[in-house]
């Protein structure tokens, strides 16, 4: 299937038509071994904006002044759902699985400064658990990558062959970790939601997530993410990269802690439930700006 270079961009595509076309392309079926295209399209001289900046770090409780490494992924997000949304695209877009981001940073983004923002459908594969796709974006000055991600998502296709069960994993040797507790409100996916123009109703209320298989709303994974940044940023700085593993989703409200365990030049973290054992996310921050 041909890649698309779409046309550059001025603006941001609006959310709302964003959001029609997705809830549009449930009706595609792409078959067992679907061919991702490589679609590409550049906004041109995009602005951050220091008061949007601000809304973000007060809704994930980061420090005041701080442009943390995961807000110009949030800002780039429509233009993830503009590459997807295309006709050439033939996955839908319902169901997709965040499944874990790689960011790194050459240095920090400001507000008042234009910049090129680039985003490409990368490299697509096969796995267990169905079709996992790569969106690249990029960040540019004159030309110059500084800040850029890896997000991949997940297309469940059922495995028609039983595998072997994993063994079990084994313990982690005993390292000295650090453990700060917080708590996810209920109300807080429609307090992040017009912040990261994210409106997908499994994040808003019990009742429309009961729609889409939860009992309750869970939380958007980029804000579990940027409120685990709001505790390590006072004590660690400003990382040169951030990695992050989506594991189990977050359910509102919820009672979670946060582990930190430092590890060579970095920092390992984990964010636990505080009842029942499971993990929401793993991550790593390392170096520093």
């Amino acid at each position: 299937m041909s890649a698309l270079v779409l046309p550059d961009l001025s603006s941001l595509p609006a959310s709302g038509p964003l959001f029609w076309k997705a809830a549009l392309s449930a009706r595609r079926k792409p078959g067992e071994a679907p061919e991702i295209p490589a679609n590409t399209v550049t906004l041109k001289n995009l602005v951050l904006q220091g008061e949007h900046i601000a809304a973000y770090n007060k809704v994930c409780e980061i420090p005041e002044g701080l442009l943390a490494i995961t807000y110009p992924q949030v800002v780039a997000a429509p233009l993830h759902m503009h590459v997807m949304t295309q006709k050439n695209f033939p996955l839908p877009l319902v169901g997709l699985v965040h499944l874990r981001n790689v960011i790194t940073q050459k240095a920090v983004l400001s507000a008042g400064t234009p910049y090129d923002v680039r985003v490409q459908v990368g490299e697509s594969r096969r796995s267990k658990l169905g079709v996992e796709v790569d969106l690249l974006t990029d960040y540019l000055a004159d030309g110059e990558a500084l800040w850029s991600a890896t997000t991949t998502v997940l297309y469940r296709i059922k495995d028609k062959q039983r595998g072997h069960k994993a063994p079990p994993p084994r313990l982690p040797a005993a390292v000295t970790a650090q453990y700060t507790p917080f708590n996810a409100p209920e109300d807080i996916g429609r307090r992040y939601a017009p912040v990261a123009q994210d409106y997908n109703p499994i994040h808003l209320r019990a009742i429309t997530a009961k729609f889409l298989g939860f009992d309750r709303a869970i939380a958007h994974g980029m804000w579990s993410v940027a409120r685990s940044l709001g505790v390590m940023l006072p004590t660690y700085g400003i990382p040169a990269m951030l990695s992050i593993q989506f594991k189990q989703p977050l359910l509102l409200p919820g009672r979670v802690t946060l582990k930190q365990v430092q590890s060579g030049d970095g920092l390992d973290f984990d964010l636990l439930a505080r009842e029942g054992g499971k993990t929401h996310l793993s991550g790593r921050l390392e170096g520093h700006l």
